[in-house]
């Protein structure tokens, strides 16, 4: 059971590095402007959190502002199915180049686009050499990443748009503040 905690703690640790603060401040809102060599860090971690392109990630993410609650909002829970919703598990057929043409010129999100799978595999690799646990950990948050930020995105959002809902950032970390995120 207490590998269960300790998994918990890694996951919500890596999301709120990886994901809260590099995928989604510092690339898809370019909310947070940090030193190359950490935005490499914050970027690497997004990738083991998501195994997702910060590339795509961040133009999933900024239609999903652009368009909110309206049929083009690629996971609203008004026009997708909920558990396709919750499980992460809709598909983008073409995230349109004005939502990512700036990103082209960013080479740490390129990289981390074009050679996601071999860096993923290294980090698996290294993972298992170091400890087995820390690998099976790493695998898991896939998973778990998928779920938790879809639950931001199916009870983040009402019939009347979206809301702030504390219990939220115990899944997915400082993202419970969905309605002044969307309004700010």
């Amino acid at each position: 059971m207490i590998h269960v905690f300790y998994l918990y703690i890694f996951y919500w640790i890596l999301a709120a590095i990886g994901l809260t603060v590099g995928y989604h401040r510092t690339i898809a809102h370019r909310d947070i402007e940090l030193p190359p060599v950490l935005e490499t860090l914050v970027v690497y971690v997004g990738l083991v959190c998501s195994a997702c392109s910060p590339l795509s990630w961040a133009g999933v993410h900024r239609m999903h502002h652009a368009y909110a609650d309206t049929p083009k909002d690629p996971h609203s829970p008004k026009y997708k199915k909920w558990y396709e919703v919750l499980f992460s598990s809709y598909r983008i057929k073409s995230i349109p180049r004005k939502f990512v043409r700036d990103l082209y010129d960013n080479s740490i999100v390129m990289f981390f686009h074009i050679y996601r799978w071999y860096v993923l595999g290294v980090t698996y690799l290294i993972a298992i050499l170091i400890n087995p646990l820390l690998f099976f950990y790493l695998i898991l948050i896939l998973p778990i990443s998928f779920v938790c930020y879809g639950i931001v995105n199916l009870f983040g959002h009402s019939e009347n748009g979206a809301e702030n809902v504390w219990w939220i950032n115990i899944f997915a970390p400082f993202e419970g503040n969905h309605y002044d995120h969307h309004t700010s």
